[in-house]
């Protein structure tokens, strides 16, 4: 009797953990992201771009975070001429099982302006499409010799109308 219950006792644990490290193995978190135009993006950018009509000094800051699974993009602009004007953000950029781009927006102008989109990769590049109800976009992200550019056309809807805009900034990391 004392040898039938030891058994079962064996037999219930090493089915038990069994069924647990089986479930651990299936509820691992997948590899690392391997992506060769996000690990060229990684680094510390500075550039000069227009933001609705001002010159604006951009400090760019991105890595990879969550065991490697995204990038953060965090960017801190001030007008050259006005520097009490600024602008933060912070990008999340992911890969889906497709290997396309997914990613989102957040910046210091709150909920409302979040937006999220999605893209895909070329040789050296990213091209990106995302908005919200105030603006739709394409931003494209060159991995080049001499750095990285940002090159973005799209639409902003203010009041009703829509106000077309075109912008890029050439990065050089710091």
């Amino acid at each position: 009797m004392l040898k039938t219950k030891l058994l079962f006792s064996v037999l219930f644990l090493l089915v038990f953990f069994s069924l647990k490290t089986f479930a651990q193995d299936e509820m691992a978190p997948p590899k690392p992201v391997d992506n060769k135009v996000y690990e060229a993006m990684v680094g510390t950018w500075e550039g000069e771009s227009d933001m609705m009509g001002m010159k604006m000094k951009q400090d760019v800051k991105i890595y990879w975070a969550l065991d490697h699974q995204y990038i953060f993009m965090e960017v801190k602009s001030a007008s050259v001429d006005k520097p009490d004007i600024k602008y933060s953000g912070l990008g999340i950029f992911g890969v889906d099982k497709e290997g396309k781009s997914l990613g989102w927006w957040f910046d210091n102008w709150g909920a409302s302006a979040m937006s999220s989109g999605s893209g895909t990769f070329g040789e050296n590049k990213l091209i990106f499409t995302d908005g919200n109800e105030m603006f739709n976009e394409t931003r494209i992200f060159e991995i080049t010799a001499e750095g990285m550019t940002m090159s973005a056309k799209g639409v902003y809807k203010m009041g009703g109308q829509e106000m077309p805009f075109e912008e890029k900034t050439d990065y050089r990391k710091k």
